[in-house]
């Protein structure tokens, strides 16, 4: 067990240094080459390397359950430890972004629960995913606000990092070695905890991997909040929302097709679950405070206790 810890441990931190400086990378090279920066913003809206690489090389090891799990766990580590902090820690309440950017995510959410209704998501159904994942941005692209704000947050990324077009492309590939490497050992700790405790592999998916996967989205959404840019913050939890439950697992299916088991499927539940009071909460009242913050919060800490029980 104190090495499937060590793995875990070492494989996070692996998996952020690696993931900041892949994308720094790719920023700074995209510049150079001319790539606008709304391009890039429009391919990486909403992806989470971090929990990304991890679903898909647990799939490729045929740790499907694990995979799901993963994807879910991100979505619902955002919605909830991670936005949850931050409308705590924020200065006033949040306004409410668009209603389109609310309720756009509930189209790639709503072909996730129909490729997974009989708990396996098949390579077609995997390649309908991102196709749906594909519309979903190409929306977003049109309402512009969305990757408007992440592109400028990969332009801060660029000029921060400087250099010319041979240190970006080391960087970039050293940041994806550390991703691929990092991914490989949180998964290799994951197994390892499933190999010598009763827990479900959906459930160390998305409570274990998806929760250290994801750790630096709380100053993701902490931070721009407390800045007066909430428009990140949000534009970042609705873009992961459909991310993470159309075109994450839809990659994961086509590298091996996805077996759920309860856990992972109660933990899409939990994650639309969440997901649906967010949108519906921003819809009604047009801004959100401590109050949803706190409700999300102990939504999380329900989920845990029901989930480990499966």
């Amino acid at each position: 067990m104190l090495l499937a810890i060590l793995f875990l441990l070492v494989g996070a931190g692996v998996l952020a240094v690696g993931a900041e400086s892949a994308v720094r990378g790719t920023a700074r090279f995209a510049a150079i080459a001319g790539i606008s920066a709304f391009t890039l913003g429009a391919l990486l809206f909403g992806i989470d390397t971090e929990g990304a690489a991890t679903a898909w090389i647990a799939a490729g090891q045929g740790q499907t359950a694990l995979a799901a799990g993963e994807a879910y766990g991100t979505v619902i580590f955002l919605l909830t430890a991670a936005f949850g902090a931050a409308l705590l820690f924020a200065r006033r309440p949040v306004e409410s972004p668009s209603v389109a950017m609310v309720v756009a995510p509930a189209l790639p959410l709503t072909a996730g629960a129909l490729a997974l209704y009989d708990g396996v998501v098949t390579r077609s159904e995997g390649l309908l995913l991102v196709l749906v994942y594909a519309g979903y941005v190409a929306a977003v692209v049109a309402e512009g606000r969305g990757v408007k704000a992440r592109a400028s947050q990969l332009e801060e990324e660029a000029r921060e990092l400087g250099g010319g077009r041979l240190r970006a492309a080391t960087v970039a590939v050293g940041g994806l070695v550390g991703l691929l490497v990092g991914a490989w050992l949180l998964v290799q700790g994951g197994v390892r905890i499933l190999d010598r405790t009763a827990l479900g592999a959906g459930f160390v998916g998305a409570a274990i991997l998806g929760t250290l996967a994801s750790l630096d989205e709380v100053l993701l959404e902490i931070l721009p909040i407390r800045r007066g840019h909430p428009e990140l913050a949000t534009g970042n939890l609705f873009g992961t929302v459909a991310a993470f439950t159309s075109a994450i697992p839809g990659v994961a299916a086509l590298i091996q097709p996805l077996v759920l088991d309860g856990a992972a499927s109660v933990a899409f539940l939990a994650a639309a679950a969440l997901y649906a009071l967010i949108a519906v909460w921003f819809l009604l009242r047009e801004r959100a405070g401590r109050v949803l913050g706190l409700l999300v919060l102990a939504g999380y800490a329900a989920w845990l206790v029901y989930a480990a029980s499966l």
